[in-house]
């Protein structure tokens, strides 16, 4: 059933326009997709925690798995998750603060404990910042060698586990291959997340992560959502095969700990799983299925994106800067489908968001450099990750930056970049609407124009009166399923 509602040429509809919202008239004919509705919250969430760690999915309960003498790291997502705001507590301290309990009650004591967190080329965190997920008191309570970040350029801590069948190379941080029992704490609040993804991506190194977050020219077009067809996917579960089988001839696996957040602001909790990663994400993707996924009839001609910071967890304590802009545009609203996308081939996508020539100079330095140094030279994906992205991935002060200062990865643009490849090639035009820097639009790829109304009607010049328009209303974000 399609999940969308009608509309009257009467109407002005409030959309998402960074971070306010703006109000346009749209064409009587356009379908305005909505979210389906969102589970609900549970309950008691540390009861919930309590019962899954109680009952793991096809994995030894955490008593027979940890001792007094043994050491446990427990691994947790970064702050770029949810997307949507969390209620606080974060589900991520409440699951933590459990398992502190627990390892207590089973004689752990706290210097065989570490806490990491996850970031693999993302920037790290301060202590106050990873306050706003763990709490006070729990950042309190660990000194920082105790809870740290995970460090992608940390030669010391990245260990090589092997080889892919097709020849891909699995670095993870010695975290996972030395500690007597890794523990991982999630938050899912999309397909892309989750299950081996969190490990062969979150705790890995560049040398790792560069195989597969890359543009690749032959690329079908299968949504990085499209859990079930994802080459993504494929590979980053290859990756984790090979973790698997490391850590098997030393008789260990993964315990992990998921959580579907709700999708609605703000996000609480409305599922736990714990146990084996393949059953326990297998849980996962089902809810997320039920929550995100609506049905559309065809695709169409024309479709409208508002963007807004919730719809990209790499500004998260931050603002947007051009190039999140793209990356939100192209990745995150054109890509939220399964099977084919939205819009068909040669379409055009109108995205509404004012795209100021603003950068975060502390948390984006080789942000910065790109849109300075390489996108007036070229904005090519393929050309620009064969050129630079060694270059970025290790000059020295990018990795200064990512390491001591805060920043992203230097080589983080590149990848967010060659991200788009597919969508630009699938689409025959690309507008913003509202764009307030028509120069800072233009270089991320855009057609930019002053309001909805002429990007509609430039749309409608190209491609006819009658064409077909939808807007997908979002925040929150929903994936497309196009029958």
């Amino acid at each position: 059933m399609e999940n969308w509602v009608g509309h009257t040429a009467q109407e002005l509809t409030r959309i998402a326009y960074g971070t306010g919202f703006l109000e346009a008239r749209l064409p009587e004919r356009t379908k305005i997709l909505k979210p389906p509705p969102s589970l609900p919250a549970l309950p008691d969430v540390a009861e919930a925690v309590k019962q899954a760690l109680d009952s793991p999915l096809n994995h030894e309960p955490l008593s027979k798995l940890v001792g007094p003498k043994l050491k446990v790291a427990i691994a947790f997502d970064d702050p770029c998750m949810p997307i949507l705001p969390p209620k606080q507590p974060d589900f991520r301290e409440t699951t933590i603060k459990i398992l502190l309990r627990e390892l207590e009650r089973l004689g752990v004591p706290r210097h065989n404990i570490q806490l990491i967190c996850a970031n693999a080329l993302h920037r790290k965190w301060t202590q106050r910042e990873l306050a706003t997920i763990l709490g006070e008191e729990l950042v309190l309570s660990f000194g920082p060698h105790r809870l740290r970040c995970h460090d992608a350029e940390d030669k010391d801590d990245i260990v090589c586990v092997g080889e892919t069948p097709r020849g891909m190379l699995v670095e993870v941080s010695k975290a996972v291959t030395e500690s007597d029992q890794l523990i991982y704490v999630n938050v899912n609040s999309q397909h892309f997340n989750g299950g081996w993804k969190s490990i062969a991506v979150g705790l890995s190194s560049y040398n790792s992560i560069r195989q597969h977050h890359r543009p690749f020219p032959r690329a079908s077009g299968k949504s990085v959502m499209d859990y079930r067809r994802s080459s993504f996917q494929k590979i980053i579960w290859e990756m984790g095969d090979v973790v698997a089988a490391e850590l098997a001839k030393k008789g260990r696996r993964i315990f992990t700990i998921e959580s579907v957040p709700t999708n609605r602001i703000p996000a609480e909790t409305a599922a736990v799983f714990a146990g084996n990663i393949p059953d326990v994400h297998e849980k996962t993707i089902e809810m997320l299925q039920r929550q995100l996924v609506i049905e559309v009839r065809g695709q169409v001609d024309v479709a409208i994106f508002g963007l807004s910071p919730h719809m990209d967890p790499y500004s998260k304590l931050s603002f947007m800067n051009p190039i999140l802009v793209r990356n939100t545009a192209l990745s995150y609203a054109f890509g939220l489908y399964q099977g084919k996308p939205l819009i068909r081939e040669g379409g055009i996508a109108i995205f509404i968001h004012p795209c100021p020539r603003a950068f975060d100079d502390i948390r984006f330095p080789s942000y910065i450099a790109m849109y300075e140094e390489i996108l007036p030279r070229t904005q090519d994906p393929f050309e620009i990750w064969d050129v630079y992205s060694e270059d970025y991935a290790h000059r020295p002060e990018f990795i200064h930056h990512y390491r001591y200062r805060y920043s992203y990865h230097g080589a983080h643009p590149l990848i967010l970049w060659g991200q788009g490849a597919y969508a630009l090639r699938h689409l025959g035009k690309v507008f913003l609407a509202g764009a307030q820097d028509p120069d800072a639009a233009r270089l991320m790829g855009f057609e930019p124009f002053p309001t909805v109304a002429e990007a509609i009607a430039e749309a409608e010049r190209l491609l006819g009166k009658d064409c077909s328009i939808a807007y997908a209303s979002m925040p929150p974000a929903f994936i497309i399923s196009v029958e």
